[in-house]
Parts: structure tokens; C-alpha cells; sequence
């Protein structure tokens, strides 16, 4: 009778680990399968895809803010490598003293994204040395072909308008997220669009 029990119970654990692996499967596959962004090939950012790492999910439930959180961090960095390398190519004054405020922006948004990490009791994923090779390249080899303050606005729309529709798909999956995590994707999404209105008076 003992051992019927036992049967039955390890049967339904693997059901239910079936499940959540499903489950899983299904998040990434929505949040994964993003279209072609229209730019070109040679872009200015290195696209930025939302591709959570399950390794982190578990009974306490929050696997799937850290994902989300990584991909906040990784699109301020790549944003803050962007500004840091163009900020010394600006002749234009004001220009370069409202990149300088963006920067900040990103930098207060990594602070309140390791903030998040500190009270889950792990760190963030360091962004692949690829990714900011990649962008670097992407950036020095368009200001060969254009240096003007028209193109360096032109460059850094682009790059945050890539960061805006990532935030906005994570945000249309309505996933089971903490509600600071929420809260803190739609701030993020919030002054890159108002960023994105400030460049265009450059273009």
C-alpha cells in the first residue's frame, strides 16, 4: 500500500516538473521570438534579445524577475558603452550635456537593478564581451562615414529605440513578476521614450 503511495507521488512530481519546464518553455518561446528589426546590417547597438536563463527559477518564485532584471542591466550597459565611446566624437555643447544626462539615467537604473539582485541575494550576468565589441565597432565604423551631431542623434535613436521595444514586449508578456520589477521596466521604458523625443530635435 506504501509503496502504491510512493508510486503515485513520484508520478505526479514528474507531471508537475513537466509542467513547469512546459511553462517555462512557452515564456521564452513568446518573449524570444521577436521580429527582424529594420536598420542596417551594419547597426550602431548589437541587438539586444530577450533570452531569460531558467536556470535561476525555483520554489521561491523569483527566477523570472532576475531574467528580467538581467535584461535591464544589459540594456543600460550596452546603453552607458554607447554614450561613454560618442560623448568625446560631440562638438555640439548642449548635445553632449544632455547624452551626459542620459548616462546618468542609466546608471541610476543599474543601481536599482543590483539593488533588486541584492534583495534576492544574487548578482547580475555581466554583459558578453561580444555584445560591447560588437556595439563599439558598430559605432567607430558609422562615424567614419558620418560624424555629424544629425547622425550621432540618428545612431543613438536607433539604439534606444532597440532598448524601447525589448522593455515593451517583456511588459505586453504580463508576466508573474514582482511589482517593483514592473515598476522599475516601465520607468526604464518611460525616459528612454523621452529620450528619444529630446534626439529628434537633432536630427
Amino acid at each position: 500500500m506504501d509503496k502504491n503511495k510512493s508510486l503515485k507521488n513520484s508520478s505526479e512530481s514528474v507531471n508537475v516538473d513537466s509542467k513547469v519546464h512546459e511553462k517555462e518553455s512557452d515564456i521564452s518561446s513568446d518573449i524570444s521570438s521577436t521580429g527582424e528589426h529594420e536598420s542596417d546590417s551594419k547597426s550602431t547597438d548589437s541587438e539586444v534579445v530577450f533570452d531569460p536563463d531558467y536556470s535561476a527559477f525555483d520554489s521561491c518564485g523569483f527566477g523570472l524577475d532576475l531574467a528580467v532584471l538581467n535584461e535591464i542591466s544589459k540594456i543600460a550597459q550596452m546603453g552607458m558603452s554607447s554614450i561613454s565611446y560618442l560623448t568625446s566624437k560631440i562638438s555640439d555643447t548642449e548635445m553632449k550635456k544632455m547624452l551626459v544626462a542620459m548616462y546618468s539615467q542609466y546608471s541610476n537604473v543599474l543601481a536599482q537593478v543590483n539593488q533588486h539582485f541584492e534583495k534576492y541575494g544574487e548578482v547580475p550576468d555581466d554583459s558578453p564581451i561580444c555584445s560591447k565589441m560588437m556595439t563599439f565597432w558598430g559605432i567607430k565604423m558609422n562615424l567614419l562615414r558620418d560624424s555629424t551631431t544629425s547622425h550621432i542623434a540618428e545612431m543613438m535613436i536607433q539604439g534606444t529605440l532597440m532598448g524601447v521595444i525589448e522593455v515593451q514586449k517583456i511588459l505586453n508578456c504580463g508576466l508573474d513578476i514582482d511589482e517593483s520589477t514592473t515598476q522599475l521596466l516601465k520607468k526604464f521604458n518611460k525616459f528612454q521614450r523621452e529620450n528619444i523625443d529630446k534626439l529628434n530635435a537633432y536630427l
